[in-house]
This record gives structure tokens, C-alpha cells and sequence, in this order.
């Protein structure tokens, strides 16, 4: 027979240090086929669900193809995968992506892992809440994981499988050859900030009640940083004699420079001068300066003071801090910036991930083309 055991996983917010505790249940089994010992396992969110693969997977056949596998462990592949130098095929991976298949197959050998397994896993995503950090801690919301993210997490297990074949562990990798078919994607935000409706927001903080939300607009709409980015900016973060912030961990889980303009460069001096000496964060909770400040409420008052709040009846067209970061990265590819310089600046991870803003910049193409390319065209004749 399997065994079930309830796991509980205490996890710490990164930017507040509040603590929260999360239950998972394992189901394991381990028999002795064919005068060999081996063993399955997996990770569910509840136990209910826990008991149907025990079901489904407690038969002498499916344990005795699973004996006939060899190899490490998934979890010791990982272990390895990150420590190995990144090379083609292997470069795209996050430690939260990472974690989560650990947790589905960390126990199983990694040749066992099969296409059915990774289906299996990709509906645990489709079915989990999205998690949000907030002052205490991180907060389950009723939105479910988007497609785009479920294929992110296939990504990343993807590098790893790579990994797998380059040191012979698989013959076959179970993600490809469309074993494993990633979800479809939705087009997402497509909202492009005008610089009217720049104008009227950086108005509409000028007005605000938190005395920094100008400075925080301002460094959202020239870095195409995140909100949690922005927040979590520690004072030693910032370097004022080279121009830069550094975010020791991004979303990426990588370091990240920020480019800091000029005016920005005055007003962070300014704000340095007044800051609480109980504070690290630069935009710290006037109420608990050892938080950074949750802005939900003075973005929204914002938005409404510029007109600006909900003004579109598709919610993909409607103004979310995060359109300052497709606002920046449509900007500078405008400019004249070509996708490399963009995404040092925006951050994103793989240039493929900018080309999606290059088609905003299509009309100014016409416009270039009509006002450059012209002369020289033939001249129109009376039809005989």
C-alpha cells in the first residue's frame, strides 16, 4: 500500500518577513518488484487528490517500469542544474518555477518522468491561485495562474530537461516534439500611456497624499521597472554618482541595474534628507517605515484624479501600473532604440519577450517612410 503524508512549508515574504504556512500532502509509494526496491512519489494541494494517484498508480506494471529506470533523482538534477555554467538550451529558468517541480517530481527518477506526468502537473498550475505579497505576508487571490505563466513553469523545467539530455541522463525529452503542448496565450495588456495622459498623472500625483507618490511615478515611467521592484529599493541600493539603482534580485531572479535621470537623481537626494531613520526602503509606509508602502489605494486615487480609472470597457486596455513598463519599452523602441539596448534597460529576460512592443512602433515606420522616402516618385501623367 502507499503512504500519505502531510507536508507543512513555512514560507517568508522577501520584502515584509512575514511568515505564512503552506500544506501539501506527498503520496509515496515503494515496493519490491522484480527483486528490486522502488519507489514513486508526488506532491497534491489536497489529500483528496493525493488518494486518486495513489489509485491510479499502486499496480505491480507501473511500478516495474518505473525499476527498469536509472539515473538521479529530479531534485539532485536540479541540485546540479544550477550549480552547471548556462549554456544554449538552459539559460531560461526561476528558482520559484524550479521549486514547484521539485515538489511534483523531486523523489521520482528523472527518466521516469513521463508526458502524462507533466499534463498532470501543468492542471495543479491551471488550478492554483495566484499569490500576491502584501504588508503580511503573501495573500491568495481568486485569480488563477495565466496561460503565459503555466508556460513560463514549462520553460523552465524545459532548461532543466535540456541539462538532462546534454549529460545523457534521458534519451528523450518529455517536453518535446509537442508531447507536452503549451497553453495558449491570451495577447495581454495592450495599453500605451499618450503623453497627455502621462502629463495628467504625473498632475494627478503632484496632488497625492503620499508625498512620494510623484517620485515613484516618475521612476516607473523612465526604468520600465515593476511596482515590486520599485518598492522593494533599499537606500544602498542606490548609487547616485553612477546614475543607477541596483535591485540585488529581480522577478527574474537575477541583479538589475536602473537607470536613474537626472531629475530623478535630484529628488532622490531630496527625499534622502527626510527619510526616517527607522527606514531602509525609499518608498517606506509613512505609518511603518520599516515597510515599504502599499500604493493599491493612492495609484487608484490617481488614476481617478487623471481621468484615467477604468476609462476603457476592455480591461486589457485600461491603465495598470504595469502599462508605465510598456509605456517606457514602446518609448524607446520609438526613439530609435533597437530590442538589445530596450531590454537592458526594461530588464526583460529574453529579447523575444520586447518584440511584441515593436509593432506599436509601426505607424511611426509610415510616417518616416512617407516623410524621407518620397522623392523621386514618378510623376503623374493625363490618361491618354
Amino acid at each position: 500500500m502507499g503512504s500519505i503524508t502531510e507536508v507543512k512549508k513555512t514560507k517568508q515574504d522577501k520584502a515584509t518577513g512575514k511568515e505564512s504556512v503552506v500544506t501539501t500532502y506527498r503520496a509515496f509509494i515503494r515496493r519490491t518488484v522484480n527483486g528490486k526496491s522502488v519507489s514513486k512519489s508526488k506532491v497534491f494541494e489536497t489529500r483528496g487528490k493525493a488518494k486518486e494517484w495513489l489509485r491510479n498508480n499502486e499496480n505491480d506494471q507501473a511500478l516495474a517500469a518505473l525499476g527498469k529506470v536509472s539515473g538521479p533523482t529530479f531534485a539532485d538534477l536540479i541540485d546540479s542544474f544550477v550549480k552547471a555554467p548556462p549554456k544554449r538550451g538552459t539559460k531560461f529558468w526561476s528558482a520559484s518555477h524550479l521549486e514547484f517541480w521539485r515538489d511534483q517530481f523531486g523523489q521520482m527518477k528523472t527518466g521516469a518522468i513521463s508526458r502524462s506526468d507533466i499534463n498532470s502537473a501543468v492542471t495543479t498550475l491551471q488550478n492554483k491561485n495566484v499569490t500576491r505579497g502584501t504588508l503580511n505576508g503573501l495573500k491568495e487571490t481568486d485569480a488563477k495562474i495565466t496561460p503565459a505563466t503555466v508556460n513560463r513553469y514549462l520553460a523552465s523545467l524545459s532548461s532543466v530537461l535540456n541539462f538532462a539530455l546534454d549529460q545523457e541522463i534521458i534519451e528523450v525529452h518529455p517536453l518535446k516534439a509537442g508531447r507536452v503542448r503549451k497553453l495558449k496565450e491570451s495577447k495581454g495588456r495592450r495599453r500605451i500611456l499618450t503623453a497627455e495622459e502621462e502629463q495628467k498623472l504625473y498632475e494627478a500625483a503632484a496632488g497625492s497624499s503620499w508625498p512620494m507618490m510623484p517620485l515613484f511615478l516618475r521612476v516607473c515611467l523612465t526604468t520600465a521597472a515593476r511596482k515590486s521592484e520599485v518598492l522593494k529599493l533599499r537606500w544602498k541600493d542606490i548609487h547616485i554618482d553612477e546614475s543607477v539603482a541596483i535591485l540585488p534580485t529581480s522577478k527574474n531572479d537575477e541583479p538589475r541595474a536602473l537607470p536613474l535621470v537626472a531629475d530623478v537623481k535630484v529628488a532622490l537626494l531630496e527625499a534622502k534628507k527626510v527619510r526616517p531613520l527607522a527606514s531602509d526602503f525609499v518608498f517606506f509606509d509613512p505609518r511603518h517605515p520599516e515597510r515599504p508602502k502599499n500604493v493599491d489605494t493612492v495609484w487608484k486615487f490617481v488614476r481617478q484624479r487623471a481621468g484615467l480609472w477604468k476609462d476603457r470597457e476592455d480591461a486589457l486596455d485600461q491603465v495598470v501600473l504595469h502599462t508605465t513598463r510598456h509605456t517606457v519599452a514602446t518609448k524607446l523602441l520609438k526613439k530609435g532604440a533597437n530590442i538589445a539596448q530596450a531590454a537592458n534597460i526594461t530588464g526583460h529576460k529574453t529579447l523575444a519577450m520586447l518584440k511584441r512592443y515593436t509593432h506599436l512602433a509601426a505607424q511611426d515606420a509610415v510616417d518616416l517612410a512617407d516623410k524621407l522616402l518620397t522623392d523621386g516618385a514618378p510623376e503623374k501623367t493625363d490618361a491618354a
